[in-house]
């Protein structure tokens, strides 16, 4: 692209903004929870607010990329924005929790194509010269959302309403649009590349079963027929898509990767993490608000020592694998993931606020440790052509943890809660009345301290111990994951210096 360095500049601007507001919505949404299901009900979907956008995003990145190839990237990337955006407009006017969720999948949609895409415009605008301090620049835009998201989540729900948590979107997704529209040219040099939509699809249809059977065992319970369908057809689509892969020329997922062992072990290290952990930092705030009666802010403000914690170990892991191998920092950071989530699940509602921002740093710092051992090593065990699939089954695995993980978190969560609340209802029907019933039935207003005011006070003080007890065994059953992860890593990862589990490049 021949471009003047004044349109160069307000092109990367946008692609900057882009990267921003696609990064922030992971954490603004996660501070504004607890005030959204305590207004529209709903809790037991509380997981599938974020599974269904992390899913839509992640099962969308691979097929963005091939489809920027074919049709250009503008196009592309300006449809992934608008998706984005109006998937976030009708987010802002959702009804009910059943509606978030599914306009949660079209922002997520939207959200899947605009980062990989954003990166590889900024690939095709600057020289190779220059092309990893501009990375860099894109790489601080996530810090920066993850910092001051949750901030930016609580002060709205605070003074304004948690619907402008996704409307602030519209004008600088907009603007973005223009901006793109007007000032970037581009070459249609299309390559012939296949999509291999079969292998999304029967993938999709896999991972929607697996998820889709357990919310039914947190509504329903384990007996439940729909379960074990959903289960058995989630399971024969996996294993149709296992065997699409193999014959398939360019799969949607490249298998043959995995047969490196230092990439199946960093990969399934980083499913199991992911499951644990980013499920446990999107419980977090519901917690704090919930349960501790803190501030939307303050509740938000929870999760940001995770990304200090992070962004500190990730230098260090730099350093400490060149010297000593991809298994000690993996190791280590395995093992301060599973020391802070014992910790958070031995919390209770006379935890000191400052406890859960030191376990949220120790967590934040062994997924740096871990996680940015786990990327390097995956890029390195192959040469360059592989090196994009190498890095994409990574973050891919990650995301498909973290989804995973918060459905099943999620379960546990709803299912404790309605257990505990069906028992006090049978209990106490007779002094119950039938508005009182429902509210119990539907959890509504037990995230926040306004909801729980509202109420009666024996029955506030019930609901704020069911809650509480519903996380207890949600942090526990992260904590049981964590430990799976790490004795995942241990026995797994392969010894030796990362020179000797690195692919020898090409000369």
């Amino acid at each position: 692209m021949t471009l003047t360095e004044t349109r160069r500049n307000i092109i990367t601007a946008a692609l900057m903004v882009a990267m921003f507001i696609a990064a922030v919505e992971v954490t603004i949404v996660t501070a504004a929870m607890p005030t959204v299901v305590g207004s529209l009900g709903g809790i037991s979907l509380y997981s599938w607010v974020f599974s269904a956008y992390m899913l839509a995003n992640t099962l969308t990145v691979p097929i963005y990329g091939k489809l920027a190839d074919i049709h250009g990237r503008k196009k592309v990337f300006i449809t992934a924005i608008l998706l984005f955006v109006g998937g976030s407009a009708l987010c802002g006017l959702a009804q009910s929790m059943e509606q978030l969720v599914l306009f949660r999948v079209i922002q997520g949609l939207g959200a899947g194509g605009v980062l990989p895409i954003a990166v590889t415009i900024v690939g095709d605008l600057f020289p190779f010269e220059q092309r990893a301090r501009v990375q860099g620049w894109f790489s601080s835009m996530w810090g920066l959302a993850a910092i001051v998201g949750p901030f930016i989540g609580g002060f709205t729900v605070e003074n304004f309403s948690w619907r402008w948590v996704f409307w602030f979107n519209l004008p600088l997704g907009l603007l973005i649009v223009w901006v793109i529209f007007r000032f970037l040219n581009e070459k249609q040099e299309r390559e012939q590349k296949s999509i291999d939509y079969t292998g999304a699809a029967l993938f999709v249809l896999a991972v929607l079963g697996l998820l889709t059977a357990t919310q039914v065992v947190g509504h329903q319970g384990p007996s439940h027929p729909a379960a074990w369908i959903l289960f058995a057809v989630g399971t024969a689509m996996l294993l149709l898509f296992y065997r699409w892969e193999h014959q398939v020329e360019n799969p949607f997922i490249p298998l043959t990767l995995f047969r490196h062992p230092i990439i199946a072990s960093s990969n399934l290290t980083a499913f199991l993490t992911g499951m644990g952990m980013f499920g446990v930092i999107g419980f977090i705030p519901l917690f704090v608000q919930g349960v501790l009666g803190h501030s939307p802010t303050l509740a938000g403000l929870a999760i940001t020592p995770q990304v200090l914690g992070w962004s500190s170990a990730s230098v260090l892991a730099g350093r400490w694998l060149l010297k000593h191998g991809y298994r000690p920092p993996i190791l280590t950071g395995v093992i301060l993931i599973s020391l802070a989530a014992s910790a958070i699940a031995f919390m209770n509602q006379q935890t000191p606020y400052i406890w859960i921002l030191v376990c949220m740093f120790v967590l934040g710092f062994g997924l740096g440790l871990s996680m940015t051992s786990c990327i390097v090593a995956v890029q390195n065990a192959v040469n360059g052509s592989e090196r994009g699939a190498a890095t994409s089954s990574q973050m891919f695995s990650r995301s498909m943890g973290g989804a995973f993980g918060m459905t099943l978190l999620g379960t546990v969560m709803s299912f404790q809660l309605k257990d505990q609340m069906e028992d006090y209802i049978a209990q106490n029907q007779a002094d119950l009345s039938a508005e009182a019933i429902q509210q119990l039935r539907e959890a509504q207003g037990v995230t926040t301290p306004e909801g729980l005011a509202a109420l009666p006070g024996p029955l506030a003080e019930q609901i704020h111990h069911f809650l509480s007890q519903a996380l207890d065994a949600t942090f526990l059953t992260a904590a049981i994951i964590s430990v799976i992860a790490l004795l995942s890593a241990f026995l797994l990862v392969p010894k030796g210096s990362a020179r000797s589990l690195s692919a020898h490049e090409e000369a």
